[in-house]
């Protein structure tokens, strides 16, 4: 059973490869989305002296979020932090938050950018394609992991045996047996840490128990597979 596991995981990125990050979305589910992210627009260039003024917009899921600001996974950018409270240029305008900024949730924001920096003038709530905000919070912590390298982090939300696609692939038994084999080094390149950060996150969708993070569903990627206890870290495929 389990070297039937191996070679599935092994596979799996290849055969998902039109399901996973960055996959269009039908006809249909674009006809369905567009008065939504239409009525948002309005709204925030409505409800803001601001935002009338403002010129960009951006769009992503929350992946954590204080009183002063918020992180923010999008696929150009990858990880941003957004500031909202004292430490922001002006108070956005954030009437449209239901929950307001919420980790695993869509959002929709209008403002400035400047460089890697968003000045936020206003956001509205926009739904993700999965609907699983706990889901989404998960693959969040290990978007952090990955752009921090801290192994400890992305080995705490595996599930063992976990399969590591190197040059070849490997079966871990344990996160000890990660922590002590394996580096850093071997784990964040350049490439791996590239398509895992700059993932589609705002339109992931589950194949067959599986949520496969990366820049256009193929590899390098981390994959997520459904338990009893969630969504857990079952592949990391750092070559292609």
């Amino acid at each position: 059973m389990r070297s039937k596991r191996f070679v599935a995981l092994a596979l799996l990125s290849i055969s998902l490869l039109s399901v996973g990050c960055g996959k269009k979305e039908s006809a249909g589910a674009k006809d369905s989305a567009t008065p939504s992210s239409v009525e948002s627009s309005t709204t925030l260039a409505e409800t803001s002296k601001t935002a009338e003024a403002a010129q960009d917009t951006l769009e992503g899921v929350v992946l954590d979020a204080s009183m002063n600001g918020f992180t923010l996974q999008n696929k150009e950018l990858g990880l941003i932090y957004v500031e909202t409270g004292e430490d922001a240029a002006e108070k956005p305008d954030l009437s449209k938050l239901k929950n307001g900024f919420t980790a695993g949730e869509g959002v929709k924001l209008l403002g400035k950018r400047n460089g890697g920096d968003f000045e936020l003038g206003a956001a509205a709530d926009l739904a993700t394609a999965l609907g699983d905000k706990d889901a989404l919070y998960t693959v969040g912590q290990a978007l952090f992991a990955v752009r921090d390298k801290n192994m400890q982090a992305l080995a705490e939300l595996a599930q063992y045996p976990l399969y590591l696609g190197l040059e070849s692939g490997n079966e871990i038994d344990s996160k000890d047996e990660l922590m002590r084999k394996y580096t850093a080094e071997q784990i964040f390149t350049e490439d791996f840490t590239n398509s895992v950060l700059h993932c589609d996150l705002l339109n992931l969708r589950e194949a067959g128990g599986n949520l496969v993070v990366s820049m256009d569903g193929g590899k390098p990627n981390l994959i997520f597979t459904k338990t009893d206890a969630g969504y857990k870290l079952s592949a990391i495929n750092v070559t292609k």
